[in-house]
């Protein structure tokens, strides 16, 4: 199963304007004042948030720690947090930071909205849910919000009371990054969201286990405005009637990059098991991989198109399955699209595209890496590059693999097709950046593995400026801990450490404690474990190194 129930993401740098007046919140608080002033004095309790929303004013940033908030305490399901232009804010402060970017590894730090008011969703009622957690109002880009979980949304009613459980987009086009939507419900369409006349975008976002109902088991655009995009964002896991992830309905310019759509499933005569658009629209979708969707009745399991212009470059279709479990070039996607330097099962007419396996590192546990012999590297259209220049884990695309002749369109080198740019010399699969690093990987000196008697180490390290580093634990040698499939290092322990690099010549040295108290319940470290972790530095500056090192506990 793909470990996606948090979503580490973003190198964007998000500091607050320095004239802006910070408003904090912290759900656990139980003293001081509770105006928001400061930590010690934040906004308080589970309605904590909708308190900060409702006292911002344009230019505002509002810091949230972590707990669990609600859009309304009480029963009145039609309240919801409406997102205020010029308003931002950040979720997954441990409290007392003063900036987004001194923020612990997302997840570490969980800002939950939760649309279960009753609290009774494990007992398997939903009826008392929020319709929807988030409102986008008439919020444009300058409304921010970032580093959250947001779950239990439940969109059973009436008019738009049946759609957009997650967030509900009639206007505005609000900035939405490194956010998890997971466990919503609707009856009409969009489960994580609904898009009418709206243009918001989103990055770095996760929207998993959906119950879109009829329409888009994660999103329902239907006439939406321009500029609607997502840029490395995953689709895990929803269901609807008609379009398993995401549906386009009579709108033009939707934009899908370096995204993953997973293990979606459209159950209806609709099809689509992970797209669905038609009704005069244009969809673009670059760099994205589209596996193991599935359809239940129509025929296309990946994306199916109904009278739509859809544009496809340097994308990964396979597995996708149809009834019965087919899994040919009709269970990929419909005839007739502008699809080139792609890679689609069965094969797809077009320039540049390939049929044979793509290789991934693991596809049964959703590892979907490129291996080294994979045919997709060096072979998809550098013309689509200003789209984005990176991959769905912040790696930088056109890296070359001097092994692999080009077969791309373009001056080498040449983007990989899929969501992930290969990186051949990684023996581990690469983490996705946590949402506030601001640098690239960085490498690790050693030969392999260092072992550890205990909890202190010391690691030698190449070419990095003094800051904080934040390392996330990729995977363990025994069953006992979780093994994270690479795509986004979901679900792992985290450990964080500090340090000050004093850097002579190409190298410098810092010491870190593993912080073992946020491993698994009932988990222990054991003689001989191996595990792997990848370093990221977060002081904002650059580097083009990338690599991994195991540590051996004895």
């Amino acid at each position: 199963m793909l470990r996606h129930l948090r979503r580490t993401a973003s190198l964007l740098l998000c500091c607050p304007p320095l004239l802006a007046g910070t408003l904090y919140v912290d759900a656990n608080l139980m003293s001081g004042a509770g105006d928001g002033s400061t930590w010690a004095d934040a906004f308080q309790g589970a309605r904590g948030l909708r308190d900060a929303v409702q006292a911002a004013q344009t230019g505002d940033v509002i810091f949230v720690a972590q707990g669990v908030y609600r859009p309304a305490i009480g029963s009145n399901r039609n309240v919801s947090i409406t997102l205020l232009d010029g308003v931002e804010i950040y979720g997954g402060f441990l409290g007392g930071e003063t900036s987004p970017d001194q923020r612990p590894p997302f997840g570490t730090a969980p800002t939950i909205l939760d649309g279960d008011l009753a609290g009774d969703d494990g007992s398997g009622q939903f009826g008392d849910n929020s319709y929807h957690c988030l409102r986008a109002g008439n919020a444009g880009p300058s409304a921010i919000f970032d580093g959250f979980v947001v779950r239990g949304g439940n969109a059973d009613g009436s008019g738009n009371n049946d759609k957009g459980a997650g967030i509900l987009c009639i206007s505005g086009a609000p900035t939405l990054r490194n956010c998890l939507f997971v466990d919503h419900r609707c009856t009409f369409g969009g489960a994580a969201g609904y898009i009418n006349g709206s243009g918001p975008t989103f990055t770095d976002c996760t929207f998993a286990a959906g119950d879109g109902g009829s329409f888009g088991g994660a999103f329902d655009i239907a006439t939406g405005a321009s500029g609607i995009r997502f840029e490395r964002c995953v689709f895990t896991g929803n269901r609807a009637a008609r379009a398993g992830a995401l549906e386009v309905f009579a709108t033009a310019g939707v934009v899908v990059s370096d995204s993953i759509f997973i293990d979606n499933v459209s159950t209806g005569s609709g099809g689509g098991g992970a797209i669905w658009t038609g009704s005069g629209s244009s969809l673009t979708l670059t760099g994205c991989t589209l596996v193991g969707n599935r359809s239940d009745v129509q025929t296309q399991g990946g994306l199916r198109s109904q009278s739509a212009t859809v544009t496809m470059r340097n994308t990964i279709l396979w597995a996708n399955e149809g009834p019965g479990g087919a899994q040919g070039a009709s269970n990929q996607l419909s005839s007739g699209l502008d699809v080139t330097y792609c890679l689609v099962q069965g094969s797809y007419p077009g320039a540049g595209n390939l049929s044979s396996d793509p290789l991934f590192v693991d596809l049964a546990l959703r590892d979907l890496h490129l291996t080294g012999a994979s045919p997709a590297i060096d072979a998809g259209d550098n013309g689509t590059l200003a789209l984005s220049a990176f991959d769905a884990a912040h790696a930088p695309r056109r890296v070359d693999e001097p092994a692999v002749v080009d077969s791309g369109l373009g001056n080498a080198p040449i983007v990989d097709m899929g969501a992930f740019e290969s990186s051949i010399g990684i023996s581990e699969p690469t983490c996705v950046p946590l949402p506030n690093s601001t640098g690239l990987p960085s490498i690790l000196a050693g030969t392999g593995s260092t072992s550890i008697a205990d909890n202190d180490v010391n690691l030698v390290v190449l070419d990095l400026p003094s800051g904080e580093f934040t390392m996330p634990l990729l995977s363990a040698s025994t069953d006992r801990l979780p093994v994270a499939s690479g795509l986004l290092c979901l679900g792992a322990p985290q450990i964080r450490f500090t340090g000050n690099i004093q850097s002579s010549g190409s190298t410098g040295s810092v010491s870190f404690s593993p912080d073992l108290s946020n491993l698994p319940q009932g988990t222990a470290v054991q003689p001989g474990e191996t595990w792997t972790f990848q370093l990221w530095h977060r002081d904002g500056a650059s580097s083009n190194f990338s690599s991994s090192l195991s540590l051996t506990w004895r």
